[in-house]
């Protein structure tokens, strides 16, 4: 070997230390040509972190494009610099764990994965071991319970001691880590008949409605085993489940060791499709290479109030509430933001939908849809539907094609279409939720701001799909009245980033305060706008960069509460994993006194509701008297042991009163009609439409219209479907047979009207007002069937008609800004569509007979 090549590998020994500024181990690195430079927004980031790099957790905010996996790896390169250990780069998942190496091949930043080889165990490379090279790997091989890091109890093997971690894309990993604490019984195990007949009776005591539909496999219902009932029976659980464990069956080979020890902390959500048992809070400990490691670096692009890092992996809140973020540079890329029915009304889904498929010819054109449902609705268009199983050939399509129409199902996230990759982009319905123990939250937490934050998140993580750097553009296509109605209320609009949020603004009010007066004009416009983003339009750039450059940082104190009562909710599960229940308790009972002007009655329902469980172990009784609390609170929660039926006695209060309040949460006209819109969007009778969806549209109409509004059958497991007290104390006793194909009501479903007549009489007694009413296409009943006197029905026509009257008195209240509205005008608009309540019986109900 020559001196030179000697001298040369020898290393430079007589220089200083290893810098751990990141910005100048940058200069150090070999750069492939053109990439040997840092850009000011990842430069200024870097020296925001360098003064807090001592700090154990530090969450950062980088824009869509900012070059986050650079800057996390330049972090990770200066921890390993100063000495503190071994490092790791965790992604959500393989295709990400690829991009981060090739990321870092650009700038030969010493990179190591763990290599897999079949007939051995794997192990860790000996570069990473020693301090040398990033390790590179998804959070799940961090995060489970056979993990190659050690997990704390089982000796499978030693713990691994690691100096820093970056957590790349923390939502997702959020739900990994919920994934792998979660034993999962499909319908077709063995397991869940076992399970299923031993609380098949605690379901039914909480309604007979639920466990019919879980009886006939619906995955969309989902029940929560009572806590009471789950500790009775925890040790048979505990037997089938190890028994499970015993024939390494796969549902709990990665699971156990996560939760294997938590068994009697944990709760059973039960669905037609699956079992689900899951902690109330992830035991993070039991993973001790990422609940010890010395720093843990959280990168997102949205991190608007994510409570969910605090509760779920124990992030310290003052990193959450005051995350690293750059000043606004406006470098977010050109992202056009369309809501056609905004515009004008006539551009339904429907219309809008071939109009978008044409730019499919020459553009690829990506569609993001919550569910199969939504999904079929582009059936027709011949798209690629896109899953799990067909992702990574989609996304690579998009890259070496154009002239796709793909709809992705359910992936708002973890997918970069940059460039020609997606020009169009669509998101059309409201992102739900698909675990049972998510449905069984989204139900008993309607409405909290908690649940809109995610809610908001998920479509912000959508937008950002197409959009990759500050100079890659996009037209948004939004479609779905539930979605423009939940982007239409004034109070979800802090939940998404202020750039976003700027770019939602203009787009739901893209001509201004100009309304079309025609579709054919309103269409042109779009036409316009879309050519001027995709066609890099001079002046529609600046524009746009000029409208980033104005997006404000948020004034974080308004929602600050979120994030305390979030470190309150993980303080408690922390003293209840210890097994100080009443501490535990305690700490859930001073969050509601001291955090009540904060919370909703649904949210202090759900608060109620987890003190009591936290409680029950160690005092049933108290439990029991905090759970009938809950229940009065909001009838969603669980029913109480010893449950009495809480009676409607009181009005809800003056209809236009109440609808003149519910006017204050819209800035403008065009989402008053949506949101009105979306609340009889379901009242079809059809036996396509989910019976529960039409339902629930039942008891939103009659509380839209300003009454008390129950659903006795859902939330009692008797009675009618639904129950409105109208303002002058009369009570509706309505059931619903939307599914029915018959023209004529039958003689079941009067018998059904008859014992929900009698049950009213048990539960009010003879004295209370009341006028049965059946909703169901026909307008006469079958000769062997015998309504009561008083009974009425709400025929097919009869329907229209009412829906009708709710579309003319949306329209009518468009036409001036919400807030503008006084009460007298708006029971002038009541009175004028027959929608008070004492004309609403005669105007849209005729005798059943």
């Amino acid at each position: 070997m020559s001196l030179f090549r000697n001298r040369i590998r020898g290393g430079n020994t007589g220089g200083p230390q290893k810098p751990t500024d990141p910005t100048e181990i940058f200069k150090t690195l070999i750069h492939q040509e053109g990439y040997d430079y840092l850009r000011d927004i990842q430069k200024e980031f870097l020296k925001l972190w360098h003064g807090k790099r001592n700090q154990r957790d530090v969450v950062g905010i980088l824009n869509t494009g900012a070059g986050k996996t650079l800057i996390g790896q330049l972090m990770l390169l200066s921890k390993m610099n100063e000495g503190v250990g071994p490092v790791v780069y965790l992604c959500p998942d393989k295709q990400l764990v690829q991009q981060a190496i090739d990321q870092a091949a650009i700038h030969n930043i010493p990179v190591v994965e763990i290599e897999q080889d079949p007939n051995q165990a794997a192990e860790f490379p000996i570069e990473f071991l020693n301090g040398k090279a990033i390790l590179i790997t998804t959070f799940e091989r961090m995060f489970n319970g056979r993990s190659i890091f050690g997990v704390d109890g089982y000796g499978y093997r030693s713990i691994q001691e690691i100096g820093a971690l970056v957590i790349d894309d923390a939502h997702s990993c959020i739900k990994k880590a919920r994934q792998q604490s979660t034993i999962l019984i499909d319908r077709g195990h063995n397991a869940y008949a076992k399970l299923y007949r031993l609380f098949e009776a605690s379901i039914r005591e909480q309604g007979e409605g639920a466990l019919t539909a879980i009886k006939a496999g619906e995955s969309t219902v989902s029940r929560l085993v009572p806590y009471w009932v789950w500790r009775q029976h925890k040790d048979t659980v505990l037997k089938v489940l190890q028994q499970m464990y015993e024939q390494d069956d796969p549902v709990v080979r990665y699971t156990w060791g996560i939760i294997g020890d938590e068994l009697s902390k944990c709760q059973c959500y039960i669905s037609g499709r699956q079992i689900e048992i899951t902690p109330l809070q992830i035991p993070v400990e039991r993973v001790p290479s990422f609940f010890n490691a010395k720093h843990r670096f959280i990168l997102s692009a949205t991190f608007n109030n994510n409570t969910d890092l605090i509760t779920e992996l124990g992030i310290d809140r003052s990193s959450v509430a005051e995350p690293l973020e750059v000043d606004n540079q406006g470098d977010a890329g050109e992202r056009l933001v369309i809501a056609p029915k905004r515009y004008f009304p006539d551009l339904t889904d429907e219309a809008m939908r071939p109009f978008i498929v044409e730019y499919a010819k020459k553009h690829n054109v990506v569609v993001i849809v919550p569910n199969g449902k939504k999904a079929k609705a582009w059936e027709k268009y011949k798209p690629t539907f896109v899953d799990k199983d067909n992702i990574v050939w989609a996304t690579q399509k998009l890259k070496e094609s154009k002239g796709n129409l793909m709809v992705f199902l359910n992936r708002y996230d973890g997918v970069d279409l940059a460039g020609d990759s997606c020009r169009i982009l669509v998101l059309d319905g409201l992102p739900n939720v698909h675990t049972a123990r998510e449905r069984y939250i989204s139900v008993i937490r309607e409405g909290s701001p908690f649940l809109n934050a995610q809610t908001a998140q998920t479509i912000e993580q959508g937008l950002g799909r197409a959009v990759r750097s500050g100079s890659d553009h996009c037209a948004v296509f939004i479609l779905d009245n539930s979605l423009l109605s939940f982007i239409g209320v004034d109070t979800n609009r802090p939940f998404f980033a202020p750039a976003t949020r700027k770019q939602i603004d203009f787009g739901l009010k893209l001509f201004g305060e100009h309304t079309p007066t025609s579709a054919d004009e309103a269409m042109k416009e779009i036409v316009g706008a879309i050519d001027a983003c995709l066609s890099g339009d001079p002046e529609w750039r600046q524009f746009h960069k000029d409208m980033i450059l104005a997006a404000e940082r948020d004034d974080k104190s308004e929602t600050s509460h979120l994030l305390d009562i979030a470190e309150t909710e993980h303080s408690a599960l922390l003293k209840y994993r210890d097994d100080f229940n009443e501490d535990a308790c305690g700490v859930i009972r001073d969050m509601l006194n001291t955090q009540k002007d904060h919370l909703s009655k649904v949210d202090e329902a759900y608060y109620m509701q987890m003190g009591a469980t936290l409680l029950d172990e160690v005092n049933p009784v108290g439990a029991a008297d905090m759970q009938v609390k809950a229940r009065s609170l909001f009838s969603k929660v669980l029913k109480p042991q010893h449950h009495t039926y809480s009676k409607l006695t009181k009005v809800k209060g003056k209809q236009a009163d109440l609808l003149v309040k519910w006017l204050k949460q819209f800035s403008n006209g065009t989402d008053v009609i949506i949101a009105i819109e979306t609340l009889y969007s379901d009242l079809i009778y059809s036996p396509d439409v989910d019976s529960f969806a039409f339902e629930k549209s039942v008891h939103k109409i009659g509380e839209f219209l300003g009454f008390t509004s129950q659903m006795p059958e859902e939330d009692e497991g008797d009675g009618p479907d639904n129950l409105w007290r109208l303002e002058n104390g009369v009570n509706l006793i309505i059931e619903a047979k939307n599914n029915s194909t018959n023209d004529r009501v039958s003689r079941s479903e009067i018998e059904q009207l008859l014992h929900s007549i009698q049950w009213h009489n048990d539960k009010y007694g003879s004295e209370q007002q009341y006028i049965p009413i059946m909703m169901h296409k026909g307008s006469k009943s079958f000769e062997n069937a015998h309504p009561s006197e008083d009974s009425r029905v709400m025929s097919e026509s009869l329907l229209k008609q009412f829906k009708d009257a709710l579309s003319k008195l949306a329209k009518a209240l468009s036409q001036k800004s919400p807030q503008e509205w006084t009460v007298a005008e708006v029971q002038g608009l009541l009175a004028s569509y027959g929608l008070l309540y004492n004309q609403i019986i005669d105007k849209y109900t005729a005798p059943l007979r």
